[in-house]
């Protein structure tokens, strides 16, 4: 085999992998937000972790830390995250903007495909649209946590920690390699097309 070349497929005792590549570039002219939340059920707080990359994977920023107090299910948890993930890109210049997230329900309430199943969702989906508010154009994109792995790592940490984080500049070796990943390609299971 050439050097440099990759397995498209490799076979180990664990199993078959198959090299995938998740990235998906954003429009041009754009930033990518990746980010996802979690949500301790016995506090009751939520949390976000988010990256923002250039259209070209660039690193720009990253944030993990609090995204709210008092939220009642993963529904709240989620819209308090993607708002606090919107308002930290804004605060960094950022106007064009896709949003790549793992919860299929929070896009669907700020693109106004399902209502609002009560009044204090009713009102973080207000405060999640005020923030989108500032952007000039925004999309969104349900992705898979694979695809995701660097916003999960920071959500975690932030869960387990409590405490905030924000880097604009050098990037903990476990969030570099990950993102390093998404535009190289990483090894996942490979599941059959029956299985799917």
């Amino acid at each position: 085999m050439a050097a440099g070349l990759i397995p498209k497929l490799i076979v180990t005792e664990n199993g078959a992998f198959i090299h995938k590549i998740v990235r998906k570039p954003p429009f041009t002219g754009s930033w990518k937000l990746n980010y996802v939340y979690a949500y301790n059920q016995t506090s009751r707080k939520a949390f976000v972790g988010c990256v923002i990359r250039y259209e070209n994977a660039a690193f720009k920023a990253l944030f993990s830390g609090s995204a709210g107090q008092e939220g009642r299910s993963t529904t709240d948890a989620t819209l308090m995250a993607l708002s606090t993930a919107v308002g930290f890109a804004a605060s960094r210049g950022v106007e064009f903007l896709k949003i790549e997230g793992e919860n299929k329900t929070t896009f669907s309430l700020v693109t106004y495909r399902i209502p609002p199943s009560d009044a204090v969702t009713q009102e973080l989906l207000h405060r999640c649209l005020k923030e989108l508010d500032n952007l000039k154009r925004v999309e969104f994109r349900q992705v898979t946590p694979d695809t995701n792995e660097a916003a999960n790592i920071l959500a975690r940490m932030a869960m387990e920690t409590e405490e905030s984080l924000f880097l604009a500049d050098n990037l903990l070796p476990e969030i570099a390699a990950s993102l390093n990943a998404d535009v190289n390609g990483r090894y996942v299971p490979w599941v059959h097309p029956h299985n799917l």
